[in-house]
């Protein structure tokens, strides 16, 4: 599975979004930069705007590592 992880950065420091608006669920088929580009695109419908985000991979939301490094969004 391959998601972003939404969130702000504060002080340095990466700060996730909370609840299910925070997460999208990506297609793992495509490649990396198509992820960043959904991770823009889908910023901000049916979720608050956030500044930043990382893009994840694992068996489960709690076994994931990110794959990318923290990555500021282009804001609308």
């Amino acid at each position: 599975m391959r998601f972003v992880e939404y969130g702000y950065m504060k002080n340095d420091k990466f700060y996730s979004g909370l609840g299910d608006r925070s997460i999208v669920i990506l297609d793992k088929r495509n490649f990396i930069q198509t992820s960043i580009n959904d991770a823009n695109k889908f910023n901000g419908i049916n979720r608050p705007i956030y500044t930043h985000c990382k893009i994840c991979e694992g068996e489960a939301f709690t076994r994931s590592k990110p794959v990318t490094g923290i990555l500021k969004l282009e804001n609308k």
